[in-house]
């Protein structure tokens, strides 16, 4: 109630403190982010293949979302991706979805590599990835061992 009633006063002060840039004051970002991959298609009619993709994650507890457009631009979600410091991607294309695989883009590292589905839950925890809810106890694990 208190944020409902800053931000109306606000207003009719003729303030343009808005609760994003209050955020952003205080240390916050609105940009944050809670998701570790973001499932993309190189190619076009692929929405069911990202849908697939998506499900192996969430199955492994992997926070992960896509865009269900149903032919989103590669390159408007790697702008997406780096926009929202999302630390990885996971791409299908045409060739991929026949084969079983996918592509892994590390945006940090700026690394990519093709992995077997089987393989993308493994591939993405070696690479620091952990399950929804762990954020916690590896924060936990890490303060006591340091």
């Amino acid at each position: 109630m208190f944020k409902f009633i800053y931000i109306m006063e606000s207003l009719l002060n003729g303030s343009t403190h808005t609760s994003c840039s209050l955020r952003q004051e205080q240390g916050g970002s609105i940009k944050q982010p809670n998701v570790a991959v973001l499932v993309a298609s190189a190619g076009e009619n692929l929405l069911r293949e990202r849908m697939k993709l998506a499900k192996v994650l969430w199955d492994a507890n992997i926070s992960a979302e896509f865009s269900q457009q149903e032919n989103p631009k590669l390159k408007f979600e790697i702008a997406n991706a780096l926009d929202r410091q999302i630390p990885f991607m996971a791409i299908v294309g045409e060739e991929e979805a026949r084969e079983g695989k996918c592509k892994v883009k590390d945006l940090k590292a700026r690394t990519e590599e093709t992995v077997d589905l089987s393989e993308l839950v493994k591939t993405l925890r070696g690479k620091g990835v952990v399950p929804v809810g762990c954020e916690f106890a590896m924060n936990l694990l890490k303060s006591e061992s340091g």
